[in-house]
């Protein structure tokens, strides 16, 4: 059986993803980032809207926590991804969901250094659009504590420090930018 690369076909009650081509799952596997995002920022603004913004951030901070360690097992053992080194945080960061949403590029510059730079991010770009300013807190806070989250999961030694974080001075520059480091 060919590839199917939509489901407007017939119904397949035997269906599974592998009867599907590599560029429709490659859409399907961002599509779910975005789903994954969304469910994150409905659950947010309810809580900021029926309570606060503060109770709004302490529960985000509580839920990523609970999602990264959730994350970090089955991913790690999915792609194999060991070691304690920076490269492994960095492979992570190329499966985990969210990232599936992002215009990124990671580096190694050495052993005991690696930089993430995001260039494209909705969750930034729809931040900026509300216009409250929230996205310093969540660049800030959030992103800082789960990427701190992964990287302690590898090695307690590795450093996680922002180089850039939100807000910016315009809509066109980088979104955020982090460096790992080990010592």
């Amino acid at each position: 059986m060919s590839e199917m690369n939509d489901y407007s076909g017939e119904f397949k009650s035997d269906l599974e993803f592998k009867d599907f081509s590599p560029e429709f799952l490659g859409k399907l596997l961002e599509l779910y980032g975005k789903l994954y995002i969304a469910i994150d920022a409905f659950w947010y603004l309810g809580v900021k809207e029926h309570i606060n913004n503060e109770t709004a951030l302490k529960v985000d901070l509580w839920a990523w926590d609970k999602a990264t360690r959730y994350e970090l097992k089955r991913l790690t053992a999915l792609a194999g991804i060991q070691g304690d080194g920076i490269d492994s945080v960095l492979k992570l960061l190329q499966i985990v969901p969210w990232m599936q949403v992002t215009k990124y590029k990671t580096e190694m510059e050495s052993p005991k250094r690696g930089l993430l730079t995001v260039t494209r991010c909705s969750i930034l770009e729809a931040l900026e659009h509300e216009g409250q300013g929230r996205e310093k807190d969540i660049c800030s806070t959030v992103d800082a504590a789960v990427l701190r989250k992964y990287a302690e999961f590898f090695n307690p030694n590795i450093k996680v420090e922002p180089v850039f974080v939100p807000p910016r001075a315009d809509r066109e520059g980088i979104c955020c930018k982090w460096e790992f480091t080990l010592s």
